[in-house]
């Protein structure tokens, strides 16, 4: 018997476009908005101790406190975090159009795997409302590794209950992490917008 068919999205930069390096990030107006220098706050900050948020060895809000500290804003932590989130929401609706028309032709799972910590997932899953579109979210600080490390793969398809790993089509932006799900026998696509998805979910299942 075959195995039923498993879609594989990744977020940032498939199902949300504010990503970094994207026509308008989250932070296109984060200098006008929070005199927040974004080049500073990535160095800093995301390229800092955020890995290890991602990894989930460490709360978002534990790793940002020290960095909204030193710029003077102790006090507004709960905020900077919701405007983040709400800038970083740009949800393609096309690309979850198309992941929900392909799982009602042809019965199969549909899930999304992704660098991510879990304050973010919780607001994606529920506030966005991407939880309905997906048998499950997988990501990052729930598995404690990062894409493309192969560990995350094998601890994503083990998380997903798939058995046959050519079962799986996934989709994701980096090149890095389509080599490295392929080198775990998962099928894979470099996304190159909705359109390339259409094309390539006509023939999946």
């Amino acid at each position: 018997m075959a195995s039923r068919p498993v879609l594989v999205l990744d977020i940032d930069g498939v199902v949300s476009l504010g990503y970094p390096g994207a026509p308008t990030p989250w932070y296109a107006t984060l200098q006008e908005d929070w005199a927040l220098d974004p080049e500073e706050m990535a160095r800093d900050f995301f390229r800092g101790d955020f890995r290890e948020v991602l990894r989930g060895r460490l709360d978002l809000y534990v790793a940002l406190q020290p960095y909204l500290e030193s710029k003077g804003m102790a006090d507004r932590l709960e905020a900077f975090v919701a405007y983040w989130f709400e800038k970083d929401a740009v949800i393609d609706r096309r690309v979850l159009a198309e992941a929900d028309a392909w799982r009602q032709r042809t019965g199969g799972r549909c899930f999304a795997a992704t660098n991510q910590e879990h304050h973010r997932i919780a607001y994606l899953r529920d506030t966005v409302g991407l939880g309905a579109h997906f048998d499950e979210i997988v990501y990052s600080a729930a598995l404690g590794v990062c894409k493309p490390d192969r560990v995350f793969f094998t601890n994503a398809q083990a998380r997903m209950g798939v058995q046959a790993a050519r079962s799986i089509m996934f989709v994701d932006d980096a090149a890095t992490n389509v080599d490295a799900a392929r080198a775990c026998g998962w099928r894979s696509m470099l996304y190159r917008g909705p359109d390339s998805l259409a094309r390539a979910l006509e023939r999946w299942g």
